[in-house]
């Protein structure tokens, strides 16, 4: 039987990091990572077809919080970047918040999938601390055209105090 299987690794996709708005006493922490790979199950139609464009995480993939907030009036802004370690330029790695987690305060935005650049770009708000909101991921533009290979990125949210 001749011809060519082509597998596609994600591995890893995403390590989070958390950081926290030094100048503020906010402070945010994420934990979660997600390792998606392709391989020929993935392919829409079998052997010569093409692959699944997209994959969805589970709804709490991730799950951040804010914390050390002055009370359920101290409102903040989370914002999310995307940092390369090895990337494709075809990949679009997108976030949307699925929960508004547990806690004294609010928390709107981000319930619509959103890409993940480079640069840092508001996720979703809210007030007071806040515990358990879920998060989940999406990668797009995954094809055959992209070389088998391990790609990673890094997802850093930051805590903004506005």
């Amino acid at each position: 039987m001749g011809g060519t299987r082509r597998f596609l690794a994600l591995l890893p996709l995403l390590v989070l990091i958390s950081l926290a708005n030094q100048a503020e006493a906010i402070d945010i922490s994420a934990t979660g990572s997600w390792s998606p790979t392709t391989g020929t199950s993935d392919l829409i139609l079998g052997a010569g077809s093409e692959l699944k464009d997209s994959y969805e995480s589970e709804v709490d993939q991730m799950v951040v919080a804010i914390s050390n907030t002055t009370g359920s009036s101290d409102d903040w802004r989370v914002d999310a970047r995307r940092s390369d370690t090895t990337w494709h330029q075809n990949f679009t790695i997108s976030v949307r918040r699925m929960s508004a987690g547990t806690g004294t305060g609010i928390i709107s935005g981000g319930a619509t999938y959103q890409a993940v650049t480079a640069s840092d770009s508001a996720f979703y708000s809210g007030a007071g601390d806040r515990s358990g909101v879920k998060v989940q991921l999406k990668i797009s533009g995954v094809s055959l055209a992209v070389s088998p290979d391990n790609y990673s990125t890094s997802i850093v949210f930051t805590v903004v105090d506005i």
